[in-house]
């Protein structure tokens, strides 16, 4: 059965992040709040959590998840490289819906898809930005499971509250948006390749201006 937790005052903050973090190190699923919609998260290392994630998501288990990270640093952990045109785009545009696809790396040890490009984003939400910074990487994915709208209001966090989701942290109502906009940057020449919070235009101009090769 699910705990769920109000983060409210510092104590119920501290309570829930303490919480939140004992499950992902177990192996377990925690229900988060991101900019415009709740997600799932667990260690990125994990190769329990990222089952039961996947499980959860309906996801067959060759499919390559979102990785959290608290700052840019953290990438060159989990990525075989980065380029200049890489780097620029996150010190520019980081915290916040931006999700870039990079070349993951190929000697860690977890369980994601050989071969595939690793999509890394860094939250702007306070709660979940404290959360990574005790916990390291978090493989992530939206909250709703299969056949459901995306959960933005806490009313509907009483559908995550299933036996695999641990931790349901209710931070209350968040604001309803178009999700992340993703980025290819494994190649040569970047490419859009999903529209949401950040334009594309906007995207692809600061690119252009910046005079930015990868």
């Amino acid at each position: 059965m699910s705990v769920r937790i109000v983060p409210g005052d510092s104590h119920n903050r501290n309570r829930a992040i303490s919480m939140a973090y004992a499950a992902v190190r177990r192996g377990g699923l925690v229900i988060v709040p991101s900019e415009s919609q709740y997600a799932v998260v667990t260690d990125a290392f994990s190769p329990r959590g990222t089952s039961l994630l996947r499980e959860y998501k309906g996801l067959g288990p060759q499919a390559p998840l979102t990785v959290l990270v608290p700052n840019a640093a953290a990438v060159s952990g989990i990525t075989s490289s980065i380029s200049h045109l890489a780097k620029e785009i996150m010190e520019s545009y980081w915290p916040g819906e931006l999700t870039l696809l990079l070349s993951a790396g190929t000697t860690l040890a977890w369980d994601h898809p050989a071969g595939a490009p690793i999509a890394v984003r860094m939250p702007s939400h306070p709660f979940l930005l404290e959360l990574l910074n005790v916990s390291g990487p978090l493989a992530s994915s939206s909250a709703q499971q299969v056949g459901m709208p995306q959960i933005a209001q806490a009313v509907h966090l009483d559908a995550c509250e299933v036996d695999s989701v641990s931790v349901v942290i209710a931070a209350g109502d968040l604001v309803a948006g178009s999700g992340s906009t993703i980025i290819d940057c494994t190649g040569q020449n970047p490419t859009v390749l999903r529209e949401g919070a950040v334009n594309t235009q906007e995207l692809m101009e600061f690119i252009t201006q910046h005079g930015l090769t990868a």
